[in-house]
């Protein structure tokens, strides 16, 4: 393949470069896909996300013009969770300040000799994919107490991994000591963290957030920590931080915050990390360029709702013209092909054909009778 990399493609420039080069693959980590991006290259046909979120990515309009989008989840997932871990143990023992001081030449040990301890104490996980189910690893080495908030609790799990499913969210926060955040940023996770949020919180709680900043309704975060001198707040990620990875300046009321320790968006950033995500996308799209597929667990953009649609299976002969054949019928009756499966058997004498569609089904045996009458067909059921 041949492979055009320039990091610092943005905004108009990454739209003038799809333009002028027109590759079939786009690769991206943080930046921004448009639906401009998308227009300027008509022969794009696949955008790869070398990480798990694809927020960034106008994941619609590449729908509509038939662009798959495909990320690597859970290929940074062991980095994220190991960052979570050290905002636990950072806050808990302040070490952060501890550092500071020593740099600026002054010992107070007394100062840091109070903290609690994290053994034995409740860690609430709100979100249980990947990330959140390596921190429950990682936080049960420290024997911390697991609770879980998730949409799509799974029967049975709870004791097989030794951990307690919240009976709500309400549930989870009231009886946290810590709660960490692990979900995406969707319209339903905006400003998750919200003064409603916050109120059923211990007041001397720790609240972590290494998903999205959007999840968290800051305002309403920095009047609770003005509020309630024992409670802290650790995060990787801020509303309003910049994009690049140079040093700039950074004013921010929670960054600047003495019970916020923060870090720089960096939960994905080791090298490990960065290895994993690189094999992945190679993966991905050498399975795309050989297959002309992707997998399930990586298109993020595939239609999954499958309720509406009518399945024909046909047994016929490895012919000429069957499926035009098939075809001509299904659009005679105003049948919409929605996905298709031919199955050729050993020997290349006979196949299966899966064919899912839409349409009315008032003339199905008329249109059953219609695809025997071809001399291959076999078979037909639906």
């Amino acid at each position: 393949m041949d492979v055009t990399y320039d990091a610092a493609l943005n905004g108009d420039s990454l739209t003038k470069a799809l333009s002028e080069l027109h590759p079939n693959v786009l690769v991206v980590r943080s930046t921004k896909v448009t639906a401009a991006d998308v227009n300027a290259d008509p022969k794009l046909q696949l955008v790869v996300r070398a990480g798990a979120g694809y927020d960034t990515i106008d994941v619609a309009h590449c729908a509509k013009q038939g662009v798959y989008v495909a990320n690597c989840p859970g290929k940074n997932a062991h980095a994220v969770a190991e960052l979570t871990m050290g905002l636990i143990l950072s806050i808990d023992r302040r070490i952060p300040e501890g550092v500071q001081l020593l740099r600026e030449q002054k010992w107070n040990k007394g100062l840091f000799s109070n903290s609690t301890g994290i053994k034995g104490r409740t860690l609430g996980l709100i979100g249980f994919g990947n990330i959140a189910q390596l921190v429950m690893d990682r936080a049960k080495a420290f024997e911390l107490n697991i609770l879980v908030h998730t949409r799509t609790q799974k029967p049975g799990l709870e004791k097989k991994l030794g951990f307690q499913y919240a009976s709500s969210l309400e549930d989870l926060l009231a009886r946290s000591d810590i709660v960490s955040i692990h979900t995406p940023a969707t319209s339903e996770t905006k400003e998750l963290v919200n003064k409603s949020f916050l109120a059923h919180m211990k007041p001397d709680a720790v609240l972590l957030n290494t998903s999205r900043g959007t999840v968290v309704n800051e305002a309403d975060l920095l009047a609770h920590l003005e509020a309630n001198k024992g409670f802290w707040f650790g995060t990787d990620v801020f509303n309003g931080e910049p994009a690049g990875t140079k040093e700039i300046a950074f004013t921010h009321p929670l960054a600047q915050h003495p019970r916020v320790y923060g870090s720089h968006h960096i939960g994905a950033s080791t090298k490990q990390s960065e290895a994993a995500i690189g094999e992945e996308a190679v993966r991905i799209i050498k399975k795309y360029a050989t297959q002309g597929a992707i997998d399930n667990d990586n298109c993020v953009n595939k239609e999954s709702d499958g309720s509406k649609l009518h399945k024909m299976t046909i047994r016929h002969f490895d012919r000429v013209g069957v499926l035009a054949h098939v075809f001509a019928i299904f659009a005679s009756f105003e049948w919409n092909v929605q996905e298709l499966e031919n199955i050729v058997f050993k020997g290349r004498e006979a196949c299966v054909v899966n064919i899912k569609f839409t349409g009315d089904l008032s003339h199905l045996e008329e249109a059953i009778a219609g695809v025997r009458k071809n001399e291959n067909v076999i078979d037909v059921s639906i």
